[in-house]
């Protein structure tokens, strides 16, 4: 069973949609590029449920875009990589900036291709977007723009702590700051519209089973019935968001958002490590156990402590929460076992 015909994951989408407007992109032409991850691809169920788009899929592997996306007329194959130039024939009305290194484990083991997949590949659909009157892009950064800070309070837009660049691991944080620069700088200098978006913590059945990010790793496992394994006290505080509200999140800021702007995109609760973990064991009916990381572990852990964000930015366009994050794990886990037990690689 492929994702989109689990019950369960159309209906989340349905209720979601019906829980916004997405009158505005009825005829128009969207280029997703990274649509087969977590949240871009999750961003095109979204448009495929609306049924009033057109969706261009930028990939790697046509392989996984026909086993993802195979059978939707509205949905078509771009062949696409980040660190490669971009060239075709394709003149869309948005375009969706979702591609680069997103592996915790791979800022550390590839930290230049995660800089240049990030960096090169949105100045390549910039200088695209200069040249074909693209109507807006909008860059998927990431909360660990904000860097550390002292503060319990959740991170605003326009608020920022230290990046040690010191770090490798500060190779995406760093790639994602400097992505944002060039986004504002083709905005201010030639005109091209952008937007930014900065998901924090997203989970959801649209992640691929080769995501090893714990929000995604338990999910697969807790719906295999594995028992989970914590390497942390789990303190650590996060924005958990539901890929299928993360999507409609960044729709709108699309659509209605402010030039030149970023967004935060997060859940109105504030919820730790330990305590997704614990949904997850309930979710699968499996045991939690802590254990010490290693070494080459320790190195991938986000640094941030509370890395909770205010998206009360986004909210004032129109968006309001449709999930909680019980009923986000609830329904992940569901979906996950729905689809012949998570089949994804």
């Amino acid at each position: 069973m492929k994702l989109l015909e689990s019950n369960r994951y159309i209906d989340d989408l349905r209720k979601a949609i019906s829980n916004t407007n997405l009158s505005d992109l009825t005829g128009k032409t969207i280029f997703i590029t990274g649509g087969l991850g977590l949240i871009a691809s999750a961003i095109a169920d979204v448009l495929i449920v609306d049924g009033k788009t057109t969706i261009y899929i930028g990939a790697r592997s046509e392989q996984k875009f026909q086993k993802r996306f195979s059978g939707y007329e509205a949905v078509k194959f771009v062949q696409y990589d980040a660190l490669v130039d971009f060239d075709s024939s394709i003149r869309p009305d948005y375009i969706i900036c979702g591609a680069g290194l997103a592996s915790p484990k791979l800022y550390t083991t590839m930290p230049v291709e995660t800089v240049l997949s990030n960096f090169d590949g949105v100045h390549t659909l910039l200088e695209f977007a200069k040249h074909n009157s693209t109507s807006r892009l909008l860059y998927i950064s990431s909360s660990e723009v904000y860097g550390k800070k002292v503060s319990i309070d959740p991170f605003i837009e326009g608020e920022y702590g230290v990046i040690d660049i010191d770090n490798i691991r500060s190779s995406y944080a760093i790639a994602k700051r400097a992505s944002e620069m060039l986004c504002k700088a083709y905005t201010s200098e030639y005109g091209v519209d952008t937007i930014i978006v900065r998901p924090g913590h997203v989970y959801g059945p649209s992640a691929q089973k080769s995501d090893k990010r714990l929000s995604s790793d338990f999910a697969y496992k807790a719906a295999n019935g594995e028992n989970l394994e914590m390497k942390s006290s789990g303190l650590q505080k996060r924005s958990y968001c539901y890929s299928v509200d993360c999507a409609i999140q960044i729709l709108t800021a699309l659509i209605s958002g402010e030039s030149g702007q970023a967004y935060n995109i997060g859940n109105d609760s504030v919820t730790t490590i330990k305590k997704l973990a614990e949904l997850y064991a309930k979710a699968g009916n499996v045991e939690l156990i802590t254990k010490n990381p290693t070494e080459e572990e320790l190195k991938t852990f986000n640094p941030m402590r509370n890395s909770s964000l205010d998206n009360r930015k986004v909210k004032e366009l129109g968006y309001r929460d449709t999930f909680s994050v019980e009923e986000g794990v609830n329904h992940t886990v569901e979906i996950l076992k729905d689809i012949s037990q998570c089949h994804y690689k």
